[in-house]
């Protein structure tokens, strides 16, 4: 449509197609959405739910928080703590973290983090990361009774990098590094070094440790450096990869990559790495294990189906989708 980059360009960033959101579609919609089917998924109460944890790098509102809308549209008892998280493609392991400490300490019995993420929104027309920003949610239930599968430990690094930044008045995301590929990717290989040199301090292990990774995958290309980073093999992670399907997800992508793998696994005590970076802003590794009662979930595969039920859309409606062709909302007359 545009004929700024090459169709070689976007096979190198390793995108066949992305998501669009609908018109009436945001991170709170989406993330609702979500949060329906882990409550239903989880055959909890919404009674049951003491904490909510909104995490998004793309929040529908600028001064205003959207946990308090999700907690609404769930019905979700008005005692609970619910806030939201910022902090780009990280924020949904940030919100892992907050939701397993008020759960270890006994500040909450079961908290649902909603992580989501609407870039393709943000991302502006012509610019080549408009073939790969995309849009998701994954809800994810944090307790300590009847888990699928052991949050073992957690480990960040966190610095300033301006590989991504909007501004408050900004329309769109800009890229502060230039061209999206290793040039803009420059902070992933040093920050998720150091997030996992801190994590494999901790627990004294090693990357071949894991039988199964879920890696930053904004593109392909962020997959192949961060394997490049932990020391593992990148076709232990390919499987998994959705970006090549779905675009970049921002906060929601490893986390639906995750859920994927454990859509996958039968068995107790498979190891389950996931790196999340934040685009210029940091990174963040979890581990978990397996347990016998994921074999025993119910409707799986959860991710794949929902990938697959789709509809292809001309570029055009997705422009008016995303709101990149927007009209006069002061116009004297609706016929100009």
């Amino acid at each position: 449509m545009w004929k700024a980059p090459s169709r070689e360009i976007i096979e190198k960033l390793g995108m066949r197609e992305r998501t669009v959101t609908g018109p009436d579609e945001d991170s709170i919609s989406l993330g609702c959405d979500a949060a329906t089917a882990c409550i239903e998924q989880a055959s909890i109460s919404v009674s049951d739910i003491d904490g909510l944890i909104f995490a998004s790098s793309t929040n529908a509102y600028s001064l205003k928080a959207s946990a308090t809308v999700l907690q609404d549209a769930l019905g979700i008892s008005a005692d609970a703590f619910v806030t939201d998280v910022q902090f780009a493609s990280r924020s949904g392991l940030d919100a892992i973290k907050i939701a397993r400490a008020m759960v270890d300490c006994n500040q909450a019995r079961n908290v649902l983090v909603v992580a989501a993420d609407t870039l393709n929104v943000f991302m502006s027309p012509g610019h080549v990361y408009d073939y790969a920003a995309g849009a998701g949610a994954v809800a994810l239930l944090i307790s300590n009774d009847n888990v699928i599968a052991d949050i073992n430990d957690m480990a960040f690094a966190s610095e300033d990098r301006a590989n991504w930044y909007k501004l408050a008045n900004d329309r769109y995301i800009q890229l502060g590094s230039g061209f999206v590929g290793y040039i803009s990717n420059w902070g992933l290989m040093d920050s998720v070094k150091a997030s996992w040199k801190t994590f494999c301090h901790k627990n004294n292990c090693k990357a071949d440790d894991f039988g199964y990774f879920a890696l930053p995958q904004g593109t392909m290309v962020q997959t192949f450096m961060s394997s490049s980073a932990i020391g593992c093999d990148v076709y232990s992670a390919v499987p998994y990869i959705l970006s090549e399907q779905v675009g970049d997800m921002g906060c929601a992508g490893v986390l639906a990559c995750m859920c994927n793998i454990l859509d996958l696994i039968d068995d107790a005590g498979e190891k389950i790495l996931v790196c999340a970076y934040g685009w210029g802003d940091g990174s963040g590794i979890m581990s978990l294990t397996s347990t016998q009662l994921l074999g025993n979930v119910a409707n799986r595969p959860v991710v794949m189906p929902q990938i697959d039920n789709k509809e292809m859309v001309e570029y055009a409606k997705a422009l008016k989708y995303e709101k990149k062709l927007d009209r006069n909302l002061k116009g004297l007359s609706s016929y100009y």
